[in-house]
């Protein structure tokens, strides 16, 4: 067991923490601080969410100034910002950089060493869905630069981004120690030329506000993220309108989230008459009610998830989950989801048929999950990184 250090000081860098952007990767930074300091350690917060042109210290967190302050790509303008106006490292025993796009300016300006959650593909791989449908090829620069391709990039901006993508990769790799949230993960980083030794799995951290104090279920499939592509909306509302009418009269299908596809969802919505199916926003405080009273969630995502918060607040709700299948879901989710091919929506309609008309069967997914989740409570995630620190500090 590893001797913990007194009065061990980390900087931790992230580029969303609440009560701005209060995204997923905001929502697990602000339960992994307060972990850690539960763990006894000093923890002071930068977070890339300031709207002033300098540093400012506002509601114990020291603001940057965001991204949009500075010309080009977000991932850009998140590096020169850290590069910028972070402080004096020296007074930190160790960094901790979540989110990883302004990951190069830290390590960049640290002379202390820095550890990184590889919390989503920035620097591992530039169009992740493709990466996948691929079955997770080794990171080379032709790969790199027809990924680059695909995920958008055309013209000249093919070879820059490609560019940027390499020399921000060959910094990132100068980190001291990694973590990420699922061996699945460990494998993508590992094919993406990471040295495997240097990766430590950490898996994603509970909010316990999702442990209903009852359950209410209700008839209604739940759908839980960003308005995206790869997120899989679409797909979702597809295999929905596919299924035999007398599963789909007996059952809603409630869309919540935000994003570009809104409008085309919409015009699905109305062209194939499916007033069964709605779009919804909810703020976080008010998402545990809408688990505990799903009779199911689907989690549609064409790409590796690092690790979803919505199968946490799934298992910890009694939610039973439909997942596509990719590294990290059949890592996490192996013993309590029923799983599909992310790029087959008809998959997807049998999978959600066989599950919608076997109670029994998600009595028993609900269970497991409601199980398996106690392996994620802020006590066990925060004393894993206490222990990091403190192999790496020593």
């Amino acid at each position: 067991m590893a001797i913990f250090i007194l009065g061990m000081r980390v900087g931790f860098i992230t580029s969303e923490y609440p009560p701005n952007n209060p995204g997923g990767a905001g929502i697990s930074s602000k339960l992994i601080v307060d972990s850690l300091r539960n763990e006894g350690i000093d923890v002071d917060v930068y977070a890339t969410v300031g709207q002033e042109t300098s540093a400012t210290l506002q509601d114990g967190v020291y603001k940057l100034p965001d991204q949009s302050r500075y010309p080009g790509p977000k991932t850009i303008g998140e590096n020169i910002s850290v590069f910028r106006h972070l402080p004096s490292l020296d007074q930190y025993d160790l960094l901790h950089v979540y989110n990883v796009r302004h990951l190069p300016g830290v390590v960049l300006r640290s002379s202390v060493p820095v550890v990184s959650t590889m919390n989503n593909h920035t620097w591992i791989s530039p169009d992740a869905e493709q990466h996948l449908r691929e079955g997770l090829p080794r990171y080379d620069l032709p790969t790199i630069f027809r990924h680059s391709q695909t995920n958008g990039y055309t013209g000249i901006q093919a070879p820059i981004r490609s560019a940027i993508e390499c020399i921000g990769k060959s910094i990132a790799s100068r980190v001291d120690h990694y973590t990420v949230q699922t061996e699945g993960m460990k494998k993508v980083m590992t094919r993406s030329g990471y040295d495997p030794k240097k990766i430590e799995v950490i898996p994603n951290i509970l909010d316990e506000r999702f442990r209903p104090a009852e359950m209410n279920s209700e008839s209604y499939i739940l759908f839980v993220g960003q308005l995206y592509d790869h997120k899989g909306p679409v797909e979702v509302i597809r295999a929905f309108d596919s299924l035999p009418r007398k599963i789909k009269n007996n059952w809603e299908l409630r869309i919540y989230g935000k994003g570009e596809l809104k409008p085309k969802i919409e015009k699905i919505l109305s062209d194939r008459s499916l007033t069964q199916v709605s779009i919804n926003y909810s703020s976080y405080t008010e998402l545990p009610e809408v688990y505990a009273n799903a009779g199911l969630l689907i989690h549609a995502s064409k790409y590796t998830e690092p690790f979803s918060r919505t199968w946490l607040e799934a298992m910890a709700s009694g939610t039973p989950i439909v997942a596509s299948e990719n590294p990290s879901s059949s890592h996490i989710l192996k013993d309590v989801a029923e799983f599909y091919d992310p790029f087959d929506t008809q998959a997807l309609a049998e999978t959600l048929q066989e599950v919608l008309s076997d109670e029994k069967m998600r009595e028993s997914m609900a269970k497991s999950g409601k199980r398996e989740v106690e392996k994620y409570t802020p006590e066990r995630v925060g004393k894993e990184y206490a222990d990091l620190y403190n192999r790496i500090v020593s």
